[in-house]
């Protein structure tokens, strides 16, 4: 699967932007492979995508605040500098619905990085399980579908591709659950 191609046609960015997208979508999700399965596995996605270290060079230089690596480092920035001082309990209200929510906020965190509307996840989503499968051994994928299911659904929050509502929509969808 041609992944650069494939961003590049579904957001209307250039190569360089899709490369850069796809690297950052790619170490987050590793980031929270390694957090979550654990080093080996995340260093089998190293080894099936020898490129993704190629692509992340064409991230934008300003890393958001707070960036942790996974998914969970995003939603505690987010919500740490959203309310006063109110994330630990929500965190813990939240329950599975944290996980997901998580991966929406560091979804939308990539995205913004390069100018792209928060709308936008729920095309991302299935082009990244998509390159996934074709390049990991579906134990992994299984594996990372476990602790990432956004990849799975999208970004839920009955919000169609052409979004509506950006991150307050998609995260609000998932908080009335």
């Amino acid at each position: 699967m041609d992944l650069i191609g494939q961003l590049s046609q579904q957001l209307g960015v250039d190569g360089t932007q899709a490369q850069g997208l796809a690297g950052s979508l790619l170490k987050m999700v590793q980031g929270t492979v390694q957090e979550k399965v654990g080093p080996d596995a995340a260093r089998q996605m190293e080894q099936a995508i020898p490129e993704m270290q190629g692509w992340q060079q064409q991230a934008p230089q300003q890393a958001p605040a707070g960036d942790g690596g996974g998914l969970m480092g995003a939603l505690g920035g987010m919500l740490g500098g959203a309310g006063g001082g109110g994330g630990g309990g929500l965190m813990g209200a939240l329950g599975g619905a944290a996980a997901h929510a998580g991966e929406v906020a560091g979804v939308v965190a990539i995205l913004q990085r390069f100018n792209l509307d928060a709308g936008k996840a729920t095309l991302v989503a299935p082009l990244l399980l998509n390159f996934l499968k074709s390049r990991l051994d579906p134990g992994l994928v299984g594996k990372i579908l476990a602790v990432a299911p956004m990849l799975a659904g999208g970004a839920g929050g009955g919000s169609g591709p052409q979004g509506g509502g950006g991150l307050g929509g998609m995260l609000g969808g998932l908080l009335g659950k």
